[in-house]
């Protein structure tokens, strides 16, 4: 923008100003304030290609944010030859996916308001079945709370809450605190279960200063001013580096040979980025070990090393949670697994698969 802005008082021409100008206020604000003459663009109308609109007539709490994940658009372009986008599962085939009209009403209950049930509770409502939402705790988002804590990932938050506004719009019925049990689903013509899925743990020996990644992000654990990450996924990097820039020294321990490795096809361009900023950041990184121990403030590696460390964070993945999974069988006329709670994936991928259930019932 500074630099649109020194165009737009040397030149005669109109000046566009593109690259993450998503958000509405500042692109209108860039309009207002003489930086440019037009803002581009491009990202942003994959999510919605409303936004224009919704804009023009103030609803922008509606507009449906770009997380620039580029894990439907440029990742795709890249990996396969196809655009899409991770947060709108029609962009680019909009025939294929078109809405068609529920033949015969259906009373839905949708467990979990983590992005797949509430993405799956938005479809059902367009096509008009009746649904009902429960979410256990007292936020919809599920794993998107934790993941949008750190600052370059903002707009994890910005997409929990379009999902808010918009299904408070379509009057979907939401209740929070409201831990849903076997019994609940009678009365339902169906049932997704969107239920997530919970962070991998074990024991190292010092379980009172061993946390997840998710108890650290949402500052329910301090890790002090020293402490080991135990896995080199997205997670653990991410991680990483938002501890970084809360001044805590860390390390990485990787398994593997090399960190990102089970998160391909990841966008290059991310994972590039990732890769450098880990060392320009000042994170250590020890790849190609194991963690054996953790007791009293020293964690034993496979190598041989020991890192003197505050806390512990496991940051090894993800397992399913569908408590009631086996349940459904005996008491749900038609049922469904979607999102994480079917297969530990990403947004994209709990996006795009509740949609195709939401679609087809």
């Amino acid at each position: 923008m500074p630099y649109a802005k020194m165009m737009k008082e040397t030149v005669g021409v109109p000046i566009l100003c593109a690259g993450r100008m998503d958000n509405p206020d500042m692109a209108s604000g860039a309009l207002d304030d003489g930086v440019c003459d037009i803002i581009s663009l491009g990202r942003p109308l994959l999510a919605d290609p409303d936004y224009v609109n919704k804009l023009r007539t103030g609803k922008t709490s509606l507009i449906r944010p770009c997380l620039s994940c580029q894990e439907g658009c440029m990742g795709r372009i890249q990996e396969y030859s196809a655009l899409n986008c991770a947060v709108n599962p029609q962009a680019a085939r909009e025939r294929a996916t078109r809405f068609i009209p529920a033949l015969q009403k259906k009373y839905v209950l949708v467990v979990g308001g983590g992005v797949a049930g509430c993405e799956a509770a938005r479809v059902l409502t367009l096509r008009g079945h009746e649904v009902t939402l429960c979410e256990k705790s007292d936020l919809l988002g599920g794993n998107l709370i934790p993941g949008g804590v750190p600052s370059f990932k903002e707009d994890d938050h910005a997409l929990v809450r379009w999902y808010v506004a918009t299904l408070a719009g379509m009057n979907v019925k939401v209740r929070l605190k409201t831990e849903v049990r076997a019994g609940d689903v009678k009365g339902y013509d169906a049932v997704i279960l969107a239920s997530g899925s919970r962070p991998k743990i074990f024991s190292l020996g010092d379980d009172a200063h061993t946390y997840t990644a998710a108890d650290v992000l949402e500052g329910k654990k301090d890790p002090g001013k020293n402490t080991a990450v135990i896995g080199g996924g997205l997670v653990g990097c991410e991680l990483a580096l938002h501890l970084r820039e809360k001044g805590v020294e860390v390390f990485i321990v990787e398994a593997l040979d090399h960190i990102l490795k089970l998160n391909r096809p990841l966008c290059h361009a991310n994972a590039e980025m990732l890769e450098r900023l880990i060392p320009y950041k000042g994170v250590k990184v020890r790849t190609g070990v194991t963690a054996k121990s953790f007791r009293e403030g020293r964690l034993a590696l496979s190598s041989g090393e020991t890192l003197l460390v505050d806390s512990v964070i496991l940051a090894v993945g993800y397992t399913e949670n569908r408590p009631l999974y086996d349940a459904l069988a005996e008491e749900a006329n038609e049922y469904y697994v979607t999102g994480d709670a079917l297969r530990v994936a990403n947004i994209m991928y709990a996006i795009w698969n509740a949609f195709e259930i939401a679609s087809g019932i």
